[in-house]
Parts: C-alpha cells; sequence; structure tokens
C-alpha cells in the first residue's frame, strides 16, 4: 500500500471514529466533498496544510496521519478525541487546540 493510500485509510479511520462526515471534514478543510473523498482512497496527495489541519482537528500529530503499523494507529485513534459543539467552529477549535499545544511544548522546553 502506497503512502496516499495509507493516509487516505488513516484520516478516514479518524473521520469516523470522531462522527464527523465527510461534508463536515471537506467545509473544515475549504474544499469540495468529492474532492476530499479522493483524499480518503488515497487517489489524490494530501496536501501538507490540510494533513495540519486534520492532525489539530483530531488532536494528533501529523506523523499519525501516515502511521502504517496498524497495532501503533490504533493507539493514536483511541486517543483522538472530538469536542463537543457546533461543527461551524471547527477552525476555531482547532486553532486554540494548536495554540495550547504549542504553549505546553514551549513549557516543556524551558523546564529541561
Amino acid at each position: 500500500m502506497g503512502l496516499d493510500q495509507v493516509i487516505g485509510k488513516n484520516i478516514k479511520a479518524f473521520r469516523e471514529h470522531l462522527n464527523y462526515t465527510q461534508q463536515e471534514i471537506s467545509d473544515y478543510l475549504g474544499i469540495s466533498q468529492p474532492a476530499y473523498v479522493k483524499y480518503e482512497k488515497g487517489e489524490t496527495v494530501v496536501p501538507l496544510e490540510a494533513m495540519e489541519k486534520l492532525a489539530t482537528l483530531y488532536n494528533v500529530d501529523e506523523y499519525d496521519l501516515m502511521e502504517e503499523n496498524e497495532q501503533l494507529f490504533q493507539t493514536s485513534v483511541a486517543c483522538a478525541y472530538r469536542k463537543t459543539g457546533n461543527i461551524g467552529n471547527l477552525g476555531q477549535i482547532s486553532q486554540f487546540q494548536k495554540i495550547v499545544r504549542n504553549y505546553i511544548q514551549m513549557c516543556n522546553e524551558l523546564e529541561k
């Protein structure tokens, strides 16, 4: 299985695990639903910006979207979570989560 297919399988698994629709995710990414379907099928390369947005939304690392080891991937899926709230706030929620993660990372670096 090629990397595009691995990423497609993984983003689909995260989306389904967190009960998002393809339309909700495509709206969040600012693309059409058919374009998003091509990502999930591994027919189109997922741009880095979309990978970053999906990782932020799912509260995982970008590398988790590329994980080929099924056991490690399932651990990542189990740890992913969805914030409750209005789907229209996805952009704001994911941006806030990114800020918090960066803050925590900076604090950890300062403690070293």
